[in-house]
């Protein structure tokens, strides 16, 4: 079987979904904003785990939160400010989200293929801005150049022999015409030499087997770190082994974005394939009898124009904003990944308009392009095309991906630490239990970690040991796998952080993320010693703790910065810069799990102290500290100038 093709789907714009009917449906979500719940104290998605594990990133473990019954007392540091008004936003919400609204607008995307640059991308694009416009909901179409790799075909045989294989290429794959070589069996990805995060965009691979002239057989998905590491150590090609009877269409480049002259030559060169668990037992006995294998690889890569609609709900001009996004390109027709989410956000944005009256802050919603095919190339761009604006005004960002999905039965939840304590509430609203909230790691068009926004992503899948997201990234994503009563219920999750975020007077725990980042200082002191401070850096969090708490708690001088979420949000930043970024705040750090501080990667094993490089990681660690410091003064400038002294 071939790979996956361009065909765009058909062309031209959908039938425009008005005038829809709206019922009474409750949203148990939004009603736990109005009556006030317990507060909690926190792409590499696979088909099994696909919006199902809430635990992101590689840093310290997600916590689990057990959430308390309704009535529960409140942390005075998340006070929501007029609990009427936002209760009153969350019911207004509420009763706008409606089902058959939902099910119409998915529908409608949902009849398109949609890879990013396609005449069906577009078709659902223009499907969304049509029914935005009817509404009168302010949009702008952007349009911008990106570089996006789509998948063609690939085969895979026994050199010599009439066996063939099924097989499917990825985006960012390298191309090859009748390539044979030896096949070595490397065992599974876990087996594999990570690449050295802490070298960042160098991403230095310093061991591992000579593969030069061979193809590498690995079970497990193609993922970037794999790949990678696999050109790095010379492989002429590589089979990677599905561990299910399927074929799951993925994206191999470390590049996160648009590659830039200084990251383009990372841009992946190794031609990959993947083929299915029995097809990978076959070709295991081909290496042990020493056969070779003839692959061919067609991938189509280049620089294409993308589209990126983003609606604008603005109660005043310069007013601070949340950023809700989601990517509206799609493998296949993308029911669940990402069609329906393209609709919630659709209605979400629709509601905030008809109810903008009641919003102390902005909504802004885009819908992203590049998401599949451009290792998140659209969310990239508008991070900077718009990081000025974004620096000043947004408060956060929440994703929006993978929800309505068919047999949902846990919920979860990532999140930075400042809200953490929302997403607890929110989840109580739908009786989620014993939630485990994760942190934000390197997926999902997490694109904002340069200019340091709070984060926020809601989880809703079925359980892996009932199948999971089995048909994520397949043909089989159809509109059969979307739940339009699940759909309700997650956006309803969404618009009851929304309604804490646009109308609430505090909603961003910044007291939290201050002695989160605390901890984690503290759990690496064994490896920091002889290079940082910790003690130093201490007291500086202790000092901007307390600062915060009475500048905070005052609200600032006046003017935009005397709002206390933007406040919060801009003090946090140079913070958050630190906890999720190496390259800093303009260039996007390779596409790989990092963990959070990864700048201080090396001090989670103190054995950097031995070997011949210990000196160049003991500057690595100095400089680092430098630069936590920096950001934590950076902080307190911020404060002592929007606050006053």
């Amino acid at each position: 079987m071939s790979g996956w093709r361009r065909t765009g789907g058909a062309g031209g714009r959908g039938a425009v979904v008005r005038g829809l009917r709206r019922g009474a449906i409750v949203c148990a979500a939004a009603a736990a904003v109005a009556s006030p719940g317990a507060v909690a104290s926190p792409e590499v998605k696979t088909p099994a785990t696909h919006a199902a594990t809430a635990s992101r990133g590689g840093g310290p473990a997600g916590r689990r939160v057990a959430l308390a019954a309704p009535g529960a007392r409140q942390r005075p540091e998340v006070t929501r400010g007029p609990r009427s008004e936002v209760a009153a936003l969350a019911a207004a919400l509420r009763e706008r989200l409606q089902i058959d609204a939902l099910e119409a607008h998915t529908r409608a995307i949902v009849a398109y293929e949609r890879p990013s640059g396609s005449t069906g991308e577009n078709a659902a694009i223009d499907q969304i801005v049509a029914v935005l416009r009817d509404d009168g909901v302010p949009v702008q179409v952007h349009e911008f150049e990106a570089y996006v790799s789509d998948p063609v075909r690939a085969a895979v045989a026994l050199a010599g022999r009439e066996r063939t294989f099924a097989a499917i290429t990825a985006a960012f794959s390298g191309s090859v015409q009748g390539l044979e070589a030896p096949l070595v069996d490397l065992g599974g990805v876990a087996d594999l030499p990570p690449p050295d995060v802490a070298s960042g965009e160098r991403l230095v691979v310093t061991e591992g087997p000579d593969l030069q002239g061979k193809v590498a057989l690995v079970r497990g998905l193609p993922m970037p770190e794999a790949a990678y590491v696999l050109e790095r150590l010379g492989a002429a090609a590589a089979i990677f082994v599905n561990p299910e009877e399927r074929l799951n269409e993925l994206i191999t480049t470390t590049v996160w974005g648009t590659p830039s002259w200084r990251n383009a030559h990372r841009v992946p060169r190794l031609p990959v394939t993947q083929v299915r668990r029995s097809d990978g037992e076959a070709l295991a006995r081909a290496a042990r009898r020493g056969d070779k294998v003839r692959l061919d690889v067609q991938v189509d890569t280049g620089w294409r124009k993308l589209r990126l609609a983003v609606a604008r709900i603005e109660p005043a001009a310069d007013a601070p904003y949340v950023l809700l996004g989601g990517h509206i390109d799609a493998w296949y027709y993308g029911g669940t990944d990402e069609g329906a989410a393209n609709a919630a956000m659709l209605e979400l944005a629709r509601a905030a308009w008809a109810t903008r009256d009641r919003l102390r802050r902005g909504l802004v919603v885009a819908w992203w392009p590049g998401h599949s095919n451009g290792r998140y190339a659209g969310s990239t761009w508008f991070a900077d095309a718009f990081y000025g604006e974004l620096a000043r005004r947004a408060i956060a960002y929440l994703n929006v991906d993978g929800i309505g999905q068919r047999g949902a039965a846990r919920f979860g939840a990532s999140a930075t630490a400042s809200l953490r304590a929302l997403a607890g509430r929110v989840l109580a609203g739908v009786g989620a239990g014993d939630v485990r909230i994760g942190v934000p790691g390197r997926n999902s068009d997490e694109s904002f970690n340069g200019v340091g926004m709070p984060l926020l992503q809601f989880y809703h899948a079925p359980l892996p040991e009932q199948g999971g997201t089995w048909w994520w990234h397949t043909p089989e994503d159809t509109i059969d796998k979307v739940d339009f009563e699940v759909l309700l219920t997650d956006a309803g999750l969404y618009a009851a952080a929304l309604a804490e975020l646009l109308a609430g007077a505090a909603p961003i725990d910044a007291t939290a993320e201050i002695d989160d980042l605390r901890g984690r200082i503290e759990a690496l002191r064994p490896g920091l010693a002889g290079a940082v401070d910790v003690d130093g850096v201490l007291a500086g969090l202790a000092s901007l703790r307390r600062r915060w708490t009475s500048v905070g708690a005052a609200g600032g001088r006046g003017g935009p910065v005397s709002e206390r979420a933007l406040l919060a949000a801009r003090m946090l930043r140079p913070l958050y810069r630190v906890l999720f970024t190496l390259a800093g705040p303009f260039h996007p750090d390779p596409a790989v799990e990092m963990g959070l501080l990864p700048g201080l990667a090396l001090a989670r094993d103190a054995g950097w102290r031995d070997g011949p490089r210990a000196g160049f990681a003991r500057t690595e660690l100095v400089r680092e500290g430098n630069r936590l410091q920096a950001a934590i003064d950076e902080a307190l400038r911020w404060l002592e100038t929007a606050g006053g002294r």
